[in-house]
C-alpha cells in the first residue's frame, strides 16, 4: 500500500503543476478570470498535505486502507473546489475524477472502491446544478473552441497518468504476488526438511538396535571361523560395512539435529574445492575425477558441514551416475563461486529434470534412489543464497551448476 501511495503523491504532485500552468494559460490566452485565491488556497493545502504525507511515507499506519481512502477524498474535494470555480461541470477537467476511481479499483478492496466511486459521482452529480453564473457565462462566450482544447488536455493527463501509474502500480502488485508466491513456497520447503529431519533421527535410532546385534554375530562368527581364512575374509568385509552402516547412522542423527560450534571452521577457498576432491575421490575410488580450476583471488570463507555435504552429494550422485569419468570446473571472482558438475550418465527424463530439487524425486528408482541427496543438497546451498541448475548435455549425460554468494560464505556464522 505504501508503494502505490508513493505514487498517488508523485501523480498527484505532477496534476499540480499540470492544474497551475492550464489555468495560467487560461488566464492570458483566453481572458477567462481565474479566481486566483481560492484556486490557490486550494492547491496549496493540497501541496502541503502532499509534503506532510511524504515526509511520513516510511510509517507502518500509513499503510492502512483507510488512510489511502482519505487521500483520494481529498483529491475529490480538491478537484470538487478547482471545477467549481473554473467553469463547473463545463470544466474539461471534469474528467480527471476518474482518476481516485481508477488508483482505487487497482489497489484497494471492492468496499473502499465503491466509497471513492460513489464520492466522485456526488460530486460530478452537484456541479452539474450547482457553478458561479460568471464563470459558466464566460465559457459560453468563447464557446466551441475553449472546450475542445480543455478536453483535449484533460485527455492527455488522464491517459498519462492511467498508462504510466497505474500501469506500474499493477506491475508492483504483481511482483508482491510473486515473491509472496515464492515466501510460502519457501516455508513449505523448510517444512519439509524440519519433516525430514525429524524422520532421519527416528531412523537412525530405530536401526542402531539391529545394527548393534549384527556387529556382535558377526564378532562372534569371526571367532568360530578363525580356521577358515577364506570365510574370516568375507567376515571383515561384513564387519567394516556393519561399521560403515554405524557410522553413516550416527553422522545423520548428527545432521538432523543441530550442528555442533566446532564444525564452523574458516578455511582458504582454493583448500575448500581440494577438500571435496579429496571426499570424492574417497568414496569413488573407481571413478576418474576430472579438474579445470581457473583460480580467483585468493579468499577465506567460513564454512560448516552442512555445506561441504550438499556439494558432496551432487558429486557423489554424479558418480554412481557416470562410473568412468566426472568433470569438476571450479571459477571464482571476487562476489561469486561457480561449480560445474558433468557427467556421462544416461542423462535425466524432462518430467524429472523439472522437479529435481523441488521436490524428492530420482533418476536412479531402479538403482533404489530416493531423491533425498539432491533434494537437501539444493535446499541446502539454496538457504546460503545459492542456485542450482540441471541441463541434459548433448553428448549425454547432466550438467550441474552451482553458483554461490562468497560474501555470503565470507560472513556465514563468523
Amino acid at each position: 500500500m505504501q508503494v502505490v501511495l508513493k505514487y498517488l503523491l508523485i501523480l498527484r504532485s505532477l496534476l499540480i503543476i499540470a492544474q497551475l500552468m492550464a489555468l495560467a494559460v487560461l488566464d492570458a490566452g483566453f481572458h477567462f478570470e481565474v479566481p486566483w485565491r481560492a484556486v490557490s488556497i486550494t492547491l496549496l493545502l493540497m501541496t502541503a498535505l502532499t509534503a506532510l504525507t511524504w515526509r511520513h511515507l516510511n510509517e507502518a499506519r500509513l499503510a492502512r486502507a483507510w488512510i489511502f481512502v482519505a487521500q483520494l477524498l481529498a483529491d475529490i474535494i480538491a478537484l470538487t473546489v478547482l471545477v467549481f470555480f473554473t467553469g463547473g461541470a463545463l470544466n474539461p477537467f471534469i474528467s480527471l475524477f476518474l482518476l481516485p476511481i481508477t488508483f482505487a479499483a487497482a489497489a484497494l478492496p471492492l468496499m473502499h472502491t465503491t466509497i471513492i466511486a460513489g464520492a466522485a459521482g456526488l460530486a460530478y452529480t452537484a456541479l452539474m446544478f450547482v457553478h458561479p453564473h460568471e464563470h459558466h457565462s464566460a465559457v459560453s462566450v468563447w464557446g466551441f473552441d475553449l472546450h475542445v482544447w480543455g478536453m483535449w488536455y484533460g485527455f492527455l493527463l488522464s491517459a498519462a497518468c492511467i498508462a504510466i501509474f497505474v500501469a506500474r502500480i499493477a506491475r508492483t502488485l504483481h511482483e508482491q504476488s510473486v515473491a509472496l508466491t515464492a515466501t510460502r513456497e519457501h516455508v513449505l520447503r523448510n517444512e519439509r526438511i524440519v519433516a525430514l529431519g525429524t524422520l532421519a533421527a527416528g531412523t537412525a535410532h530405530e536401526l542402531g538396535t539391529p545394527l548393534a546385534t549384527m556387529a556382535i554375530v558377526a564378532h562372534d562368527l569371526a571367532s568360530d571361523l578363525s580356521d577358515q581364512p577364506d570365510l574370516q575374509a568375507a567376515v571383515r568385509l561384513l564387519q567394516d560395512q556393519l561399521q560403515r552402516c554405524k557410522r553413516t547412522l550416527a553422522q545423520l542423527a548428527v545432521d538432523a539435529g543441530q550442528l555442533p560450534a566446532e564444525e564452523v571452521y574458516r578455511i582458504t577457498l582454493e583448500r575448500f574445492l581440494r577438500q571435496l576432491s579429496t571426499d570424492f575421490r574417497a568414496l569413488n575410488p573407481q571413478v576418474n575425477l576430472q579438474e579445470k580450476v581457473r583460480p580467483g583471488p585468493p579468499l577465506p570463507i567460513v564454512v560448516d558441514r552442512t555445506l561441504r555435504q550438499a556439494l558432496n552429494n551432487i558429486l557423489n550422485n554424479a558418480g554412481q551416475v557416470s562410473p568412468h569419468a566426472v568433470t569438476l570446473e571450479c571459477a571464482w571472482d571476487s562476489r561469486y563461486l561457480a561449480l560445474e558438475i558433468m557427467d556421462e550418465g544416461p542423462g535425466i527424463a524432462s518430467d524429472v529434470q523439472a522437479q529435481l530439487g523441488r521436490a524428492v524425486v530420482s533418476s536412479k528408482v531402479d538403482a533404489g534412489g530416493m531423491g533425498l541427496g539432491i533434494y537437501l543438497a539444493t535446499t541446502t546451498l539454496q538457504r546460503y543464497g545459492g542456485e542450482v541448475q540441471f541441463y541434459a548435455r548433448t553428448q549425454g549425460g547432466t550438467r550441474v551448476s552451482v553458483k554461490l554468494p562468497l560474501e555470503t560464505l565470507q560472513g556465514l556464522r563468523g
